[in-house]
């Protein structure tokens, strides 16, 4: 048998035993290993816990009851330590599949790059509300194809804010021509009366 100070795992490091033979040095977890024990108190790990450690592979006490608790967890088909939230259904996503000239219309000027945010207000209900074949302020036909090219054309149609200072809401917004859109811009009725009175005065 060994000393009752081999069991706890003091020993003085420079001592030297003989062993079935063999010169060995004694340490605290080869001690602890032979007495039958799990744990044994060595040095402290990097992390500032005690020395407590573990016979069979060395490891801290405490490190190793964090990681085992995540380890735990983690495993598939334990239950779960809480109760999982589950809140309304949530309602399925319509997709708006164009079919016609006018609906893949809506579609660009929905997805428009520059003014996607701006017009995420108007649905594709609105869109349809607001379809007209003519310019309500030029009287031109308006055309909802396509067009090839870098050139617009003018008779084709475009979403128009009726008052600028608004923005793309709902009842603010109008369908006109290209031409119309151009000229009209974010001009005020008053800027534009005035321009063509001043215009007026240096043709007649």
């Amino acid at each position: 048998m060994y000393p009752p100070y081999f069991l706890k795992g003091f020993l003085d490091p420079t001592l030297y035993f003989c062993y079935s033979g063999v010169m060995k040095t004694y340490t605290p977890r080869l001690l602890a290993k032979e007495a039958g024990l799990k744990k044994y108190l060595g040095q402290p790990c990097i992390h500032g816990h005690t020395g407590e450690r573990w016979v069979r592979n060395n490891t801290c006490v405490e490190c190793h009851k964090k990681t085992k608790r995540v380890k735990v967890y983690a495993k598939r088909g334990r239950p779960r330590k809480h109760e999982l939230f589950v809140g309304p259904p949530k309602p399925k996503r319509v997709l708006f599949k164009p079919s016609t000239d006018i609906e893949f219309w809506i579609k660009r000027s929905k997805t428009k790059n520059r003014t996607r945010a701006a017009r995420k207000e108007l649905s594709v209900e609105d869109y349809k509300k607001l379809i007209v074949t003519h310019c309500p302020l030029l009287g031109i036909e308006l055309t909802y194809t396509k067009f090839e090219g870098s050139r617009t054309p003018e008779n084709y149609a475009t979403l128009d804010k009726i008052d600028p200072s608004k923005g793309y809401v709902q009842g603010n917004v109008q369908i006109v021509s290209f031409r119309a859109n151009t000229l009209k811009n974010s001009a005020s009725i008053e800027e534009l009366k005035l321009l063509i009175a001043n215009w007026e005065k240096l043709i007649l």
